[in-house]
């Protein structure tokens, strides 16, 4: 009896120390140029798998190069826009490319913006000169990717939004799937010239959308010192919610975000904002979140960088950026540069974990991007 209790122990123990390591192995999916990508354009998908907050290995799972004979432009890029880690498998990229990690293959060479996941269905919209306006769905299950013929299917249940530039101010109009036009905005302001120089800028404007019934947006004034942040309801109810004043000239467009924990972020010449809809504020960013406990000094210093917490422990500071970190729980990766001057030169990946509490240098000759993280 006490012999088949503790082969009941045992058997107990390793279950339970199989689980807990399981729990404990976590992969961070980076993007690499070749050595020769300036020749063969090339770019690999690399795993590097960490234990217990210790890389035991690397393995190269795809290589992938950004051009491609027949297709016009870029193939598959991993450097442009926010890539997507989608049940710990497949990879959509900031152009909607879709890479399947476990069968290592490229299952989606179109370049759409993407709306959406649903289950096994991964959404995307068109907004082509050529191709026209639609909506198109990717089965993960057949790996076949359709237009959606019917006119009036809307994965978000709003209207199409657009900004009329051809009077000043701009008008904001509202397009219901029937087609039906109404003016929500008819002073929105001059846009935001990029670049703020000569006599034929371009105007950027940018809306994001709240929920399906209301959005934001910046109204800017001829001279583009200033910013008032607006909040639009399709019902036509305009609310300003925040002034932002002594914008300085940049050659970056301004836009609107979620951070890592939800709050709502507008980028500017000026820096970065947390704007809070109940407050009507806009309150400067001081250390920006990165999800699972991570924070990120907003502002770099000249003489460090920037410092890196997790929770309210500094844990060290370093050149990195913070728009493309990647956390998971327990881990987070920045890019980490030299910064010689008005120079920037990539270094790698700094990985933190909150086992060891030490950092890891993946040394990175080329990194195109951090990916993401992908648990075991």
């Amino acid at each position: 009896m006490k012999a088949l209790k503790f082969l009941l122990f045992i058997l107990t123990a390793s279950v339970i120390s199989a689980f807990c390591f399981a729990q404990n192995k976590v992969s961070l999916i980076v993007a690499e140029y070749d050595d020769n990508a300036s020749v063969n354009h090339l770019q690999h998908i690399i795993n590097y798998t960490f234990v217990d907050g210790a890389m035991v290995s690397r393995e190269e799972i795809i290589s992938i190069p950004t051009q491609k004979a027949g297709i016009k432009g870029n193939y598959v890029r991993f450097d442009i826009g926010k890539n997507k880690v989608y049940r710990n498998r497949y990879v959509v990229t900031g152009i909607g490319n879709i890479i399947d990690l476990k069968s290592k293959k490229v299952i989606l060479e179109e370049k759409d913006e993407l709306v959406g996941f649903r289950g096994d269905s991964i959404l995307f919209y068109t907004n082509d000169i050529f191709k026209g306006k639609y909506y198109s769905v990717f089965d993960l299950r057949t790996e076949k990717y359709q237009k959606v013929e019917n006119p009036n299917f809307n994965p978000l249940p709003r209207p199409s939004v657009e900004v009329d530039e051809t009077a000043k101010p701009f008008v904001i109009n509202a397009y219901a799937t029937s087609g039906k036009k109404e003016t929500l905005v008819l002073d929105a302001g001059y846009g935001e010239a990029q670049p703020l120089i000569g006599d034929n800028v371009k105007r950027k404007f940018p809306i994001f959308w709240l929920d399906n019934i209301s959005f934001l947006y910046a109204n800017f004034p001829k001279n583009q010192q200033s910013a008032s942040i607006y909040k639009v309801g399709i019902d036509k109810t305009i609310e300003k919610i925040a002034d932002i004043t002594e914008i300085p000239a940049t050659a970056e467009s301004s836009s609107f975000e979620y951070d890592a924990a939800g709050n709502i972020i507008y980028s500017c010449g000026k820096g970065r904002f947390i704007i809070d809809l109940k407050k009507k504020k806009a309150d400067a960013v001081i250390f920006e979140t990165v999800g699972h406990n991570f924070f990120v000094e907003s502002t770099e210093n000249t003489k460090y960088g920037r410092a890196i917490k997790y929770e309210s422990v500094e844990t060290g500071k370093k050149w990195c950026r913070f728009d493309n970190a990647q956390t998971t729980p327990g881990y987070a990766a920045f890019q980490t540069e030299m910064v010689i001057g008005s120079d920037r030169y990539p270094q790698g990946v700094a990985v933190w974990n909150t086992t060891t509490k030490k950092w890891t240098e993946l040394e990175v000759s080329s990194l195109a991007n951090i990916i993401g993280w992908v648990a075991e």
